[in-house]
């Protein structure tokens, strides 16, 4: 384990998200009569804080299944699909374990071209899905904040599916065109097996560390620096398996996976300029990254050092894919290609399990992209995406680290 001392600083180096480095509480029992500054105790030290993420997912909305929200019901999976068709009717006297295994094969055809290329693998040459469903309708609700400071619900974005929502919350111009394209998922529902990321960032898969630094006022500072961090350690839990504060951390060597930005505080509220951010992301033993452009946090800081809310931006489409369904480019712990079988067995099992098809989740994050347009042709190329966290305090450090099994895992 490192030694706990506060992080040094980097100007211009930062990027993850970072730990928060942490003094007492006694402070805080003065919030908010007394101005709480760096200088006056708390978890700042010498201007800056430090925190871990503990809890990440994306920021959805409302469950959809059987609402009008997705009046033409949810997304099928190619067994599905299969089963609406004369063939994959069931037959007479057809026991329910044959029907199973026919409705199989069946959706296995429906997944590949007649020349066997997989369409998890190349959806861009499947026609298209007709059964996969959007969250088309104008009175959704979702979580998330506004990127790009215009509130887009005239009848023009409402033919084209890209209208803003409008929050939980009442929030005015959510930028979320993602849960409009996973929305009549029922993966994604609240229930749903497509939102947690806990497992593999609480054991040690991956992490986000966030930082901040030339803190003068923990309520009210017009120009911080925070840096966010791909974190190079895994998160210490307590015997209860919660995130233990105060914790050290190390911030990712790799330069890109660390991002720096300016922000402010206002009335307790940590917002920052955009800044493209690149996380990691492990599935199934196979390693991929999450990039994020333009990412924007909107964040309350509690009393208690806890900081809570939104981190979003525009993930490029084909990049979204790869990490969250298709897996394509995915990598193996010594960052050799992932094998094919893992690769097609993932991304195809995914599919059918979780209730989409490869293809129909391809053409729904095209069809709603609302960033980046390409020069040539206009056309968007990555799609508003918003994550939701809470992060508490911990020591960050900017040295590396290396776990006692890397040197088995590189076979060096």
């Amino acid at each position: 384990m490192l030694p706990l001392r506060p992080t040094a600083r980097k100007r211009g180096v930062l990027l993850g998200v970072t730990a928060l480095a942490a003094a007492g509480t006694l402070a805080y029992a003065l919030w908010p009569a007394q101005r709480l500054s760096a200088e006056g105790g708390s978890f700042v030290r010498d201007g800056e804080a430090g925190f871990v993420v503990t809890d990440f997912a994306y920021a959805l909305g409302p469950d959809t299944q059987d609402t009008k929200a997705c009046p033409n019901g949810m997304s099928w999976d190619v067994s599905q699909a299969f089963a609406a068709t004369p063939e994959g009717k069931r037959r007479p006297g057809e026991d329910d374990e044959a029907y199973g295994k026919r409705l199989e094969d069946g959706g296995k055809r429906l997944s590949a071209t007649p020349d066997g290329k997989n369409y998890c693998l190349h959806p861009e040459l499947a026609p298209t899905d007709v059964h996969a469903q959007v969250l088309a309708h104008p009175d959704a609700r979702a979580d998330g904040i506004d990127l790009d400071g215009k509130i887009s619900r005239s009848p023009a974005d409402a033919r084209s599916g890209r209208l803003d929502f409008v929050g939980r919350d009442g929030a005015k111009g959510v930028d979320n065109q993602f849960w409009r394209a996973v929305g009549c998922n029922r993966s994604y529902q609240s229930a749903g097996q497509s939102n947690g990321f806990a497992v593999e960032m609480y054991t040690g898969s991956w992490g986000i560390l966030f930082k901040l630094a030339d803190v003068d006022d923990l309520r009210n500072d017009d120009d911080v620096e925070v840096g966010i961090f791909a974190n190079a350690d895994p998160i210490q839990l307590s015997p209860t398996r919660k995130a233990l504060e105060y914790a050290t951390y190390a911030m990712d060597q790799d330069p890109r996976f660390r991002a720096s930005t300016r922000g402010r505080i206002v009335d307790g509220m940590l917002t920052t300029d955009p800044v493209d951010v690149r996380f990691h992301h492990v599935v199934n033993g196979m390693y991929l990254e999450r990039p994020l452009r333009d990412a924007q946090i909107k964040a309350t800081l509690t009393p208690q050092g806890v900081l809570k809310g939104y981190l979003a931006g525009y993930t490029p489409v084909v990049e979204l894919y790869d990490y969250q369904f298709g897996f394509r480019n995915a990598k193996d712990a010594a960052g050799k290609p992932s094998p094919p079988g893992r690769i097609l067995g993932s991304s195809n099992g995914a599919a059918r399990v979780l209730g989409h098809t490869c293809p129909g989740i391809w053409q729904s994050l095209h069809r709603l992209a609302d960033g980046h347009p390409d020069p040539a042709s206009s056309a968007f190329t990555s799609i508003s995406t918003q994550y939701r966290f809470e992060a508490r305090p911990a020591f960050v450090v900017d040295v590396e680290t290396r776990g006692s099994n890397d040197k088995l895992v590189r076979n060096d």
